[in-house]
């Protein structure tokens, strides 16, 4: 046999003997990372779905509380009035039980327990004592506490409920509780809910001590094993996963996905856990047909490879050679690494799909690092903000004191003084910036012109005589619904910007639209200046960014939480040279709204 035979023949087995290797290898690596992320999908999905249940429970909190708060029925409860003002009692809590719940039964009793007026009776007797499971939800409000309940199935109908009650305090004594809203949450509301769910899934709520409380309308209350869950991080929610064998329909292997109730705000929510379960060979069926498609351009490689090693085993293997570099890159954290492959076959593929893959990590850690930022903010506000406001406010007084007493001093100290109080402003500034970027007011939204918001910002903002304004805002342009106050703080925020990024002067240009069918304007903010680079385009709402010499890199983190705030978007446009252009879009007011 000829010399170049067995090299080539020693070449074919090598590659038959660690091609599949290499082929293994990344694919239980490939298929580790897509397992993970196939088990988060499922935790935050469950996370997600708790939420909801969450939220339909504190919705139903925050009403009860509303009711038993009205001053009218907390005046007539203590003082007994006429039968006109229990008219206009019965009246107004008809309105609010249409308004909120839904509500299985409604009812305002007395605090000797008498039911007063019932806009949805529990029953035909007056007496609380008759509702055995609504009793002890009245007993513990007529102490001042706003009580919920487990699910719970009325005796006397055997609709499942959630029984809240909360206390109504006398107008005159507000520590005397003069009576005691009851009503029954509807369980159709999170029937729904579970309804919902991916009908690939098995759903079951859990109540604290791990019994079935609800499940999806077609699915069996079976559950026969609870396997200990691998707890996983999913933000707020406490969350666990399991890959068991057994489960609520046979004995092949399942994902069971758990996320615990976290509450909402003053709700803190009675224990529950929502169990979801789909069998593996569903649920992981990518992974499978990852498995099958690596095998085949394995073995398809491996064979060209065998005939044509000798000769292209170079071409082939330089490609693959990259791929490794590139995982080892991002390995060792440098998620800017890019493979470069400018072959069109599989590798080429292959290294676009890496280059994606490592793209979208690099999205991912940059947000987290975002998110970090935010949450280390929210420390400094939470403490520094309200220590530096009382001084800030103390020394701004004193300047005005002093400026007011130096009527007729020295030019230079009145200088100084003005000096003094715009960098107590600036300071004062960039301390709302502060607290602004970690925690955004719920808007005020109401129909507002966007002219007319556009001119108030610039009527406020001292504007350099270097710097020209353009406006193209038409007349016809339907109103905006937004909070004007945020969006004023946002233009106002656009404006500082462009006149600092136009230091020798320069056009300033706002221009206004109606897009996707009059449901939504654009206004664009667009400078003459300068531009901004790619680079610190890719950092632009990152927090403490900033290229100003002055500035702790805060304005657009606000801009654009108070934008989206406002349920609208924020874009930028820029490159060197050519200038900045913002593009805001928010959503346009009804025209029963309209107003300026």
């Amino acid at each position: 046999m000829r010399f170049a035979s067995k090299i080539g023949l020693s070449a074919a087995a090598a590659a038959l003997l660690i091609g599949p290797l290499l082929g293994a290898a990344v694919f239980f690596k490939a298929r580790a990372v897509l397992q993970e992320h196939i088990i988060h999908d499922q935790v935050r999905s469950a996370g997600s779905v708790m939420r909801e249940i969450d939220t339909a429970m504190h919705h139903a909190y925050q009403d009860v509380r509303a009711i038993a708060a009205d001053e009218l029925l907390a005046g007539f409860l203590e003082f007994h009035a006429d039968s006109s003002r229990e008219r206009m009692v019965e009246e107004e809590l008809e309105e609010r039980e249409t308004l909120t719940g839904p509500w299985d039964a409604l009812t305002v009793f007395d605090a000797s327990g008498r039911a007063v007026f019932a806009p949805k009776p529990l029953g035909d007797e007056a007496a609380i004592s008759a509702y055995v499971t609504s009793e002890p939800a009245f007993r513990r409000a007529l102490k001042g506490e706003i009580y919920y309940s487990d699910r719970l199935v009325r005796r006397r109908t055997g609709i499942p409920v959630v029984i809240f009650a909360a206390p109504v305090y006398g107008n005159a004594d507000r520590r005397k509780v003069v009576g005691v809203v009851v009503a029954h949450y509807r369980w159709a509301v999170v029937q729904g809910i579970l309804d919902r769910v991916d009908p690939a899934a098995w759903v079951h709520l859990l109540n604290r001590e791990g019994s079935i409380i609800a499940k999806r309308s077609n699915d069996p209350f079976n559950l026969v094993f609870m396997p200990s869950m691998k707890q996983v991080d999913a933000g707020d929610a406490k969350a666990g996963y399991a890959i068991a064998s057994g489960h609520t329909h046979g004995e092949e292997e399942t994902l069971k996905v758990e996320a615990a109730q976290s509450g909402v705000q003053d709700y803190h929510g009675s224990g529950w856990r929502l169990l979801l379960e789909q069998p593996s060979n569903k649920v992981f069926a990518p992974i499978r047909k990852m498995a099958m498609e690596t095998t085949l351009l394995v073995f398809g490689v491996l064979l060209v490879v065998a005939v044509l090693f000798a000769i292209l085993g170079r071409r082939f293997l330089r490609p693959l050679a990259e791929l490794v570099e590139g995982v080892r890159q991002v390995e060792q954290g440098h998620l800017d690494h890019k493979v470069v492959v400018r072959s069109k076959d599989e590798f080429g593929a292959l290294a676009d799909s890496f280059n994606v893959m490592v793209s979208k990590l690099r999205e991912a850690q940059e947000e987290l690092v975002r998110k970090g930022k935010l949450a280390m903010l929210g420390q400094v506000a939470s403490s520094v903000g309200h220590e530096l406001r009382n001084p800030l406010g103390v020394m701004n007084n004193a300047v005005y004191f002093l400026q007011s007493m130096l009527d007729e001093g020295d030019d230079s100290v009145k200088e100084y003084l003005g000096i003094i109080r715009d960098e107590i402003a600036r300071s004062e500034r960039i301390v709302a910036e502060l607290m602004n970027a970690v925690s955004t007011r719920p808007p005020d939204l109401a129909a507002h012109e966007v002219a007319y918001l556009v001119g108030e910002v610039l009527r406020k903002c001292a504007l350099p005589s270097r710097v020209s304004i353009t406006l193209d805002i038409p007349e016809t342009l339907p109103a905006v619904r937004v909070d004007a106050i945020q969006l004023q703080q946002v233009l106002e925020n656009l404006v500082i910007n462009a006149v600092d990024a136009m230091p020798e002067g320069g056009i300033l240009e706002f221009s206004a639209a109606e897009i996707e069918g009059g449901t939504a304007v654009a206004l664009d903010v667009r400078d003459s200046a300068n531009g901004i680079t790619p680079e610190n385009m890719a950092r632009l709402f990152q927090p403490l960014f900033t290229t100003k010499a002055r500035g702790i890199g805060l304005g657009l983190v606000v801009a654009k939480n108070l934008i989206e705030a406002n349920s609208g978007t924020v874009e930028v446009q820029s490159a060197p040279a050519k200038g900045t252009l913002v593009t805001i879009t928010l959503p346009t007011a009804p025209e029963r709204d309209i107003s300026i």
